[in-house]
């Protein structure tokens, strides 16, 4: 199932080392110089996307707790509504039961559109450090000279020379060393 999967990356070297080698090509060829970059350990190390992981663990810990104050409220609401039964008329107390559902229906919509807004807001701080990570690799890119970089986890090989992961963290670091996730 692995071969499946790096048969595309094969498939593209084959060309391009084919095309290299092809001397019937009127074009003046490009030196193949490959990198390597290993976007997980990029994701799992560098500061934005660490500072990301946080801050969404800490707004996610704030609204657990606000929704345990409204899930207490609604619960003593209801134990109130059930106890007022017997003293309130049917027409009383089906009224009394519609505001109290109005209330639940309330408070679920304030839930989802809570964890909507922040998801929409850590895909935007995500979005962020893709644009900075493709920027800085690119930026490397031209500087070193490499004309193919190729993801880790596209390859069957590396030679830890071609491996520019660690350049390209320190640079992601400096360039976008924190995200702020500002949910809606």
């Amino acid at each position: 199932m692995t071969f499946l999967r790096q048969l595309p990356v094969l498939t593209l070297l084959c060309v391009l080392i084919s095309g290299v080698f092809s001397g019937a090509q009127a074009q003046q060829q490009v030196p193949l110089n490959i990198a390597i970059v290993n976007i997980d350990k990029i994701l799992g190390t560098a500061a934005a996307p660490k500072s990301i992981l946080a801050q969404i663990k800490q707004i996610r810990d704030t609204y657990r707790q606000e929704v345990q104050k409204e899930e207490e409220a609604l619960r003593q609401a209801n134990q109130e509504l059930a106890q007022k039964q017997s003293l309130l008329s049917p027409e009383a107390f089906k009224e009394e039961r519609r505001k109290f559902e109005q209330n639940v229906l309330a408070v679920q919509k304030k839930v989802q559109q809570k964890n909507l807004s922040l998801q929409n807001a850590q895909q935007d701080a995500q979005n962020q450090v893709q644009s900075a990570l493709r920027d800085v690799v690119l930026e490397i890119s031209k500087e070193k000279g490499y004309t193919l970089v190729l993801r880790r986890n596209q390859t069957v090989i590396v030679a830890d020379p071609l491996d520019i992961t660690d350049q390209v963290i320190a640079a992601l670091d400096k360039k976008l060393p924190k995200v702020t996730v500002s949910p809606k």
